[in-house]
């Protein structure tokens, strides 16, 4: 029974969070009625936490669970009121989310019927409330049963996500599956219920602009709409703005004129600390509280955001390389380090506060400093955009848009108030850098023949030219809006174009060998990734398939993508033997997607200046899975992860070919210059220096890269298959290798590998007696916890590295104080690329 509780504050608020029961509608083979059922929560959910459904992410169990997607879903709960509850001016029934087609019902009477995941929903109920009990019911019906119905009714509309019609209902896209994810299609009440109870005024909606000047003078501007069911007179809205240690810096105060709805304000804060992406600055971030005041100076309502000042702008003018795609923060154009975002449980009431903390801080860890939220998720919840906030993470928004065409005249007008609503609740924070109108539509246009398909057909293009920039210009004046992922800037234009606006980069993957990234030299690239499986302990963990090899059933089900495993083997043929057993399968497709990473990274950021920004696909996983994620499903990091860390960081020295030749680039994207003299050596894989030459490198911070040519005696090796180029600049260095793995003379790989305690870890040194190419430690193939921080390092004979493994067993380090230091050297435990081709021969083939 959620009862009304009397809280402090203005607006009372009933959280609707408990006692709440769930039957399934209309199915007499299933007798399950009566269930508890949290809230926030969805079916599924409570299905699981009552052992009623096996877990979806094991196995091939999602393929057993289809059958709740497919059906309809009541929600119920009593909420019990007194006389006094009831003698307020306004009592509200509020949802934060509703998944997706529900019909809503208070004692009986329906109030509304919601079609739309969304948006929140606020019904006015003060006159179907009564003192006593309230019965509130929800009944959802299945989005899957429904979105095939339209299908049927309104036409075949395309889609490239196996034919799933996810584009008919506004519904997060991926409940259908996705190349990456499993089919769970949810219901339920999915973000917070309560219901609201005031007296004299509400805030209905708080807009607030921040804005800087050149002199670092800010202002908020502040657009407010009240609640206008109240007829009280003589109602104030007052602002306040402290400084992120709560010091007074500046407030207003605006009387509503009697009869309005609305008022208008300015704060002028003076000079302001600018908030800046993590890569360039501080994250300053400023508390700004509103309240509604009654004619006695009494609170009625009042609303907090803390809000940072900062200018974002989109540089596309044109240019002599055609029409570049530049984000400029506070004036410093940057280039962009990102990656992709997807929803990070499709069971997403799952994802909690801390989660979205431990995801972003590995985000952050990462040197990336733009995340790019996918348009087939979810407008993600605000405990997502506060942590970016703090973390000094740029947010790159899609509107929810993907892969398909969407029906304009029937889908329009829930298309307006979501993004009116998503405007509205997300423009405060700074972190917030661009709005994208959707992912992948005007490819298909372009691309995938939906001009012939449509027969005339609106398929999306008004969304996102016209209403959607439209709502962006109206709600939201402080940051750009761009039409689509990839969109060259025009519709003269194919999203194919590298010289205009933002791309997207899938024939490497889907086609050809990842140095053909280097084909390629995109003004921004918003997508481009190649696959790997999950680490170890998270494969073993989802699928128990007895043996365990890369195609057996379970393996294969956690591969969502068209020819996954197939281009997986494609991608490892040039380089590597072919894996002996699943360990080796999993270590050489990991390696490789590392590889992939560092080779198309490192050549776009050697183009810095004109290339402004790469965004990989993807970050996360959402289940265990093979993808093109970063960080696999149970959050454990690939060794993708290490790579992407190497490729972003400030300073990055690259050998690059260029025109037959090959060049250093010294990027900087750091705050300083980088000064120093850049020493090249050419060596035998014994470590023998055969040539060297020594230049001299001053290349200031910001977009553009300082590229030395390296003299062709040194450059031009006399045997390829056994000798190495090493580039040093400070403490960065860089290595080329003139052939592949398997087609040079790499040595068998030799080291002794020392094990010391530190204080609640362990300190692993490893010493190479030979050239040992991109060394790594998974010691999770002996404690499933552990991790290590950092892996891919490349060490000269003689040289050393120390590596620090955390999350081990205490008896672990009691061991290696004792003197019994874990074993660590094992075949699965220490590994390098030297493991996997036939050791000291040059393969030729």
């Amino acid at each position: 029974m959620n009862q009304a509780e009397r809280t402090v504050g203005p607006v009372r608020r009933v959280d609707l969070d408990k006692d709440w029961r769930l039957d399934l509608v209309g199915d007499a083979e299933r007798d399950l009625v009566d269930l508890e059922a949290p809230v926030p929560g969805s079916a599924h959910t409570a299905l699981l936490a009552q052992g009623l459904i096996p877990d979806p992410f094991l196995d091939r169990n999602e393929l057993d669970v289809q059958w709740v997607g497919e059906s309809d879903w009541r929600y119920r709960t009593t909420i019990t009121l007194d006389e006094a509850d009831l003698s307020v001016d306004g009592i509200d029934l509020v949802f934060d989310g509703l998944d997706t087609l529900a019909v809503v019902e208070l004692n009986g009477s329906v109030i509304a019927s919601t079609e739309n995941m969304h948006r929140r929903y606020r019904f006015d109920v003060a006159s179907l409330l009564r003192a006593g009990d309230n019965e509130l019911t929800l009944t959802f019906r299945s989005a899957a049963v429904e979105a095939e119905r339209r299908r049927t009714e309104w036409g075949s509309l395309p889609t490239a996500s196996f034919n799933q019609p996810f584009n008919y209902i506004r519904k997060m896209a991926c409940s259908w599956g996705w190349d990456w994810g499993p089919t769970l299609n949810t219901c339920g009440i999915w973000r917070p219920a309560a219901l609201e109870l005031w007296t004299g005024g509400r805030l209905a909606s708080v807009r607030p602009t921040v804005l800087v000047d050149d002199d670092d003078c800010g202002t908020v501007e502040l657009e407010v709409d009240l609640d206008d069911r109240a007829s009280a007179v003589g109602r104030r809205v007052v602002a306040r703005l402290s400084d992120p240690g709560g010091a007074f810096v500046a407030d207003v105060d605006a009387q509503v004129a009697d009869g309005d709805a609305a008022a208008s304000l300015a704060l002028a804060a003076g000079p302001v600390r600018r908030w800046w992406p993590h890569t360039l600055g501080d994250q300053p971030l400023y508390h700004l509280d509103v309240q509604l005041l009654d004619d006695d100076g009494a609170v009625l309502d009042g609303w907090h955001r803390r809000v940072g000042f900062r200018t974002i702008e989109l540089d596309t003018a044109p240019d002599a390389d055609g029409s570049p795609f530049t984000i400029v923060v506070n004036g410093r154009p940057l280039f962009a380090k990102g990656l992709n975002w997807i929803p990070d449980d499709p069971l997403v009431t799952r994802i909690t506060a801390d989660r979205y903390h431990q995801r972003l801080n590995d985000f952050r860890q990462l040197g990336a400093d733009l995340i790019r939220v996918w348009g087939g998720g979810i407008y993600e919840s605000d405990d997502f955009y506060q942590r970016c906030d703090e973390e000094g993470i740029l947010v790159w928004q899609d509107f929810l848009f993907v892969c398909a065409a969407y029906d304009e005249e029937r889908l329009g007008a829930e298309v307006e108030l979501e993004a009116a609503d998503n405007v509205e609740r997300l423009m405060s924070h700074p972190s917030l850098a661009l709005w994208n109108g959707n992912n992948e539509n005007f490819m298909g246009w372009f691309e995938w023949g939906w001009p012939e398909q449509l027969a005339g057909r609106s398929w999306g293009e008004g969304f996102y030219l016209d209403r959607l920039p439209d709502v962006v210009a109206a709600v939201d004046r402080a940051r750009p809006y761009w039409p689509g992922s990839p969109w060259s800037g025009s519709m003269e234009l194919s999203t194919t174009a590298d010289e205009h606006g933002v791309r997207h980069v899938w024939d490497v993957w889907n086609q050809l060998d990842y140095r053909r990234y280097r084909d390629h030299v995109p003004r921004f690239v918003a997508e481009f990734g190649w696959q790997a499986p999950p680490t170890a302990p998270t494969l073993r963990r989802s699928v128990s398939d007895q043996p365990l090899t890369p195609r057996s059933p379970g393996v294969l089900h956690h591969q969502k993508a068209l020819d996954g495993n197939d281009k997986l083997s494609r991608g490892l043929a040039p380089f590597f033997d072919e894996p002996e057993g699943i360990d080796d399968w999993l270590w050489a497709t990991q390696l490789n997607q590392a590889r992939a990473i560092r080779v198309g990274i490192e050549h776009f950021r050697s183009f810095s200046g004109r290339c402004m920004g790469t965004v990989w696909w993807q970050f996360n996983d959402c289940w265990p899975v093979t993808s093109w994620a970063v960080l696999d499903g149970d959050g454990r990091r690939k060794p993708a992860w290490f790579a992407i860390r190497q490729a972003y960081r400030p300073r990055l020295l690259t050998i690059q070919p260029r025109g037959g030749a090959l060049v250093v680039a010294a990027v900087n994207d750091g705050l300083d210059r980088w000064r120093g003299p850049l020493r090249v050596t050419r060596r035998s894989f014994d470590g023998e220096v055969l040539a060297a030459t020594v230049h001299d490198v001053d290349q200031p911070p910001g977009p553009g890269a300082a590229l030395v040519a390296i003299d062709p005696a040194v450059a031009q090796p006399s045997d390829r298959a056994g000798e190495v180029l090493v580039a040093e600049l400070g403490d960065e260095r860089t290595f080329w290798f003139y052939d592949t793995d398997r087609r040079i003379r790499l040595p068998e790989p030799r080291a002794t590998i020392e094990v010391a305690p530190t204080e609640d870890a362990l300190s692993v040194t490893v010493r190479s007696e030979t050239l040992l190419h991109d060394v790594a430690l998974f010691p999770a193939h002996l404690w499933p916890e552990a991790s290590v921080d950092e892996q891919l390092t490349t060490l000269l004979p003689g040289e050393a590295a120390t590596f620090h493994v955390v999350d081990v067993p205490d008896g672990a380090v009691d061991g290696a104080v004792d003197g019994a230091a874990p074993d660590l050297s094992g075949p699965t435990v220490f590994r390098t690329a030297n493991h996997l081709v036939r050791a000291g021969l040059a393969i030729d083939d």
